[in-house]
């Protein structure tokens, strides 16, 4: 019997994976749309299929890797580096409050060059509800997305192709999968697909240096909790100045590709010192 690499093996399953997706979510697109025909009294806006799309792949996805591991793997999850919660705990919140402060930078040059206006909104119950609403919805995104691509792509390639490699294609793969939407303008994603390579780089070596998947899904939880709650706080105004600032979001554009850069330094920085007094492990 021949044996499957790695990157052989995943490819068959996520192209499953991706068929399976599309299939039911084209059935829960015409569902809610039928349903929507039928009461148009009710004043609720249906989601967009790309939406309905990202969410059934993201839940299937996970099902489906929990299968994958346990079956075809014959390994648990938590081997992935979900060992140890007691021990790691820190990780996970300095993790979330590191992603949280350093995606603030980029929010706070945006208002500070005046791209963006600080307009904090009176908060109401409702308000405070979508916060706490926000905070779990982003640790479920980063537990998720870390555990595919931290977890298993990540450390799958690492031991095909070794740490180097294995960072770029990840990475590379991450910022690719984030776009399963209608493209109009290729050249006006490139900005976005960069910003977030950047993403999935620093994730990729959060993990590299911790070997544990705690400090990615903090940091991306913190990242992703910004931008679910910078319109709480701030507004954008119109600039022609993109190229700098960005867009819509807020991995687009040089000032937030420097603050990653800067990111990727001091989280560099702060394990080799960790690990010259011998307070982390490479392995």
């Amino acid at each position: 019997m021949i044996r499957m690499t790695t990157s052989k093996k995943f490819s068959v399953f996520f192209a499953i994976v991706i068929s399976v997706s599309l299939g039911i979510s084209i059935l829960l697109y015409a569902l809610q749309m039928y349903l929507h025909s039928q009461n148009p009294n009710v004043e609720l806006k249906p989601f967009t299929y790309t939406k309905i799309l990202s969410r059934t792949l993201t839940l299937i996805l996970f099902c489906s890797l929990i299968w994958f591991r346990k079956k075809i793997d014959q390994k648990s999850i938590l081997s992935l580096g979900l060992e140890n919660f007691l021990k790691h705990k820190r990780e996970l919140l300095l993790g979330f409050l590191a992603g949280m402060i350093s995606l603030s930078f980029v929010v706070g040059t945006k208002v500070l060059f005046g791209v963006s206006t600080w307009a904090p909104k009176d908060f109401l119950f409702v308000d405070w509800m979508m916060g706490f609403y926000f905070l779990l919805t982003v640790f479920c995104i980063g537990f998720v997305e870390e555990l595919f691509f931290r977890g298993y792509l990540l450390q799958s390639f690492v031991m095909e192709w070794g740490e180097k490699k294995a960072v770029i294609i990840t990475s590379l793969f991450f910022s690719i999968t984030h776009f399963i939407r209608p493209i109009h303008d290729l050249f006006a994603l490139i900005p976005e697909i960069l910003g977030l390579f950047l993403v999935g780089y620093a994730l990729s070596y959060a993990w590299i240096y911790t070997r544990s998947l705690y400090l990615p899904i903090g940091i991306h939880a913190g990242w992703v909790y910004v931008v679910k709650m910078q319109s709480f706080f701030v507004s954008p105004l119109p600039h022609d100045l993109h190229w700098l600032f960005g867009g819509e979001r807020l991995v687009t554009g040089v000032v937030a590709w420097m603050f990653m850069f800067l990111f990727l330094f001091g989280l560099k920085h702060i394990f080799e010192q960790l690990l010259q007094k011998g307070e982390v492990q490479t392995s």
